[in-house]
């Protein structure tokens, strides 16, 4: 799930906003954000996926976006794609008719299937904790038996808002809190997105008696 508001991320965490109503079914500011290159890719993420869940997996992808991590996924998965905006979704597509794609809110996850593993990267930064909440527990619906989850976020503490888009940080013990009820933490590891530290990510598995 992509906010309506765009915003673009500069070294350290500058953030530049364009408050505009559904800017992401917008071709052209589509186009603009794909043209954004962090100077790490999600290789690092995949890479820890594939740590702990096999090759030939089913993987569903969280904000598909441009689809440069959907790319590095389906090297190793049976990976389906989704996003909240049709623009990537139909951009993405036009490159790749074959690709398995949805149109689904990360918060809601409005969909049947079911899946072996869960991936976003820098997707869930702008739900608050009821929000994150909810997707972790529509998640856990979504898993199959001992399904996996890895998900990034910027790190820190404390919330910035910009307008009307709020930027959550996240930290160990804030993932830990919001996942405990229905998963069981593999690991938690600070990455770099755009420096050293500045983000990190969370793997854990499907408890198969959590509370429904």
């Amino acid at each position: 799930m992509r906010p309506a508001a765009a915003f673009k991320i500069r070294a350290g965490l500058g953030i530049i906003l364009t408050m505009e109503k559904d800017y992401y079914e917008n071709p052209a500011n589509v186009e603009n954000y794909s043209k954004f290159n962090p100077e790490h890719d999600g290789a690092l993420l995949v890479d820890a996926l594939c740590a702990w869940l096999p090759d030939g997996s089913s993987v569903l992808e969280l904000g598909i976006g441009p689809g440069k991590d959907f790319d590095l996924l389906s090297k190793h998965f049976k990976v389906t794609g989704s996003d909240f905006s049709a623009a990537f979704l139909e951009r993405y597509r036009a490159r790749n008719p074959a690709a398995d794609l949805l149109q689904l809110d990360a918060r809601t996850l409005a969909t049947e299937r079911h899946f072996d593993g869960i991936f976003s990267n820098k997707v869930l930064i702008h739900l608050s904790p009821k929000e994150l909440t909810q997707s972790f527990s529509r998640q856990h619906q979504l898993l199959n038996d001992g399904g996996v989850i890895l998900h990034s976020f910027w790190y820190g503490e404390g919330d910035q808002q910009f307008g009307d888009l709020t930027l959550r940080r996240r930290n160990e013990h804030d993932l830990a809190l919001l996942l405990e009820d229905k998963f069981d933490v593999l690991a938690l590891e600070r990455h770099a997105k755009m420096k050293e530290g500045d983000s990190i990510y969370v793997v854990a598995r499907k408890k198969s008696n959590a509370p429904q």
